[in-house]
């Protein structure tokens, strides 16, 4: 094992530490791998963390082929391509990212009791991905009607402005909250805290873990 690898397993078990006081154990850490190897995902295994993101269908095809399918559980955090979804719908076990009808339609075809995450765009940030909160419990039913498990909801907070995203996180808790949803995806690298805070159970982490992504 690598050094860089070493210090990547160091931090993260400092993570984990940190999440699991400050959340009294209801948050946990989902590793995201976009733009590092199979190494990376071997690290994670090593210290219990089963469950990663991918933000690439490519990438979840290719990392899948190599690693054990009984050990790692993958999440799609990034957006959906609906021509990548019959690939993915045997090896995803969460969809974040869902927020159009198309997408539950064609997930619904190829595994009907597929997990999924709606996820919410609070602030109107169209590139991001996302519905609106009006458009959550409509997504909600159909996708229900349609055999989804929805376990909760997804958001992004807004880059650098602290107060407008400790209240974009909020709202997502007390929407999810009104819904019955158990599970609050938001909070990254530089929010995590403010989301733990806010109700958060899941915690997407790049580069808390691993470092800063290569730019090639």
């Amino acid at each position: 094992m690598s050094s860089s690898i070493e210090a990547v397993k160091e931090r993260t078990e400092e993570l984990i530490q940190l999440v699991d006081i400050k959340s009294a154990g209801r948050a946990t850490i989902l590793p995201v791998v976009k733009g590092f190897g199979v190494k990376e995902v071997e690290a994670m295994l090593e210290l219990g963390l089963f469950e990663v993101g991918e933000s690439y269908a490519q990438e979840v095809l290719r990392k899948s082929e190599i690693l054990p399918s009984d050990k790692v559980i993958w999440h799609m955090i990034g957006n959906i391509q609906r021509n990548k979804v019959k690939k993915l719908s045997g090896i995803i076990e969460l969809w974040h990212s869902v927020y159009r009808m198309e997408i539950i339609e064609e997930i619904s075809k190829f595994k009907q009791d597929s997990k999924i995450l709606i996820q919410v765009d609070m602030h109107k940030r169209y590139e991001q991905g996302g519905c609106s909160p009006e458009e959550v419990s409509s997504l909600v039913e159909s996708a229900t009607e349609r055999g989804l498990n929805v376990q909760g909801l997804m958001t992004i907070g807004l880059n650098q402005n602290i107060e407008e995203t400790k209240k974009t996180f909020a709202s997502l808790s007390k929407l999810s909250e009104s819904l019955g949803l158990k599970e609050i995806s938001m909070g990254m690298s530089d929010d995590f805290e403010i989301a733990i805070d806010h109700g958060a159970t899941i915690l997407r982490l790049g580069r808390a873990i691993f470092g800063e992504r290569s730019k090639d």
